[in-house]
């Protein structure tokens, strides 16, 4: 009987104390995993990783790129970097892109997307690609905008989720 108190009292308090939990996302899977990002927010991260190259020099920011903790993921988003040939040198999220061409990529839905991030990069030297991606928190496929910047030889890119 006195477990059967104990849980009806576990109920009555835990139940209201575990929703309002649940409610300020404290229970959630990832907190971030809404946060699909704005065209401002990738396009200053983008613009933050090329001046980290100019600033901290090339290995310096390739490192903080490749870094799954970096500063330079908000979220969804998160920046990485290729050559102007598609060769892939930073990526956070996938380190078997690292040293991989860009230029066979497709979407789900046969977007030539590598070629055309390639392709902006060195002939508009920055401008908005777009395509269908994994998000990489909530692991959904969502269409996506990628910001891509050239610096120097390479390019950096980052790019928002839409729902």
């Amino acid at each position: 009987m006195k477990v059967l108190r104990m849980l009806l009292l576990a109920a009555v308090v835990g139940g209201p104390l575990l929703a309002l939990a649940s409610g300020f996302g404290l229970f959630s899977r990832d907190r971030r995993a809404e946060d699909l990002g704005t065209p401002a927010v990738a396009k200053a991260l983008a613009e933050r990783a090329a001046a980290m190259i100019r600033d901290d020099g090339l290995a310096a920011a390739l490192a903080e790129m490749s870094d799954p903790k970096s500063e330079l993921i908000q979220g969804s988003l998160y920046v990485f970097a290729a050559r102007l040939d598609g060769t892939v040198l930073a990526h956070p999220h996938d380190r078997r892109m690292v040293g991989a061409s860009l230029l066979g990529a497709r979407d789900f839905n046969g977007v030539a997307y590598g070629r055309e991030l390639v392709s902006t990069a060195r002939t508009d030297r920055l401008g908005w690609v777009d395509y269908v991606d994994v998000d990489p928190v909530s692991r959904k496929q969502r269409r996506k905008s990628t910001y891509v910047l050239r610096e120097g030889d390479l390019f950096v890119a980052c790019g928002y989720y839409l729902k």
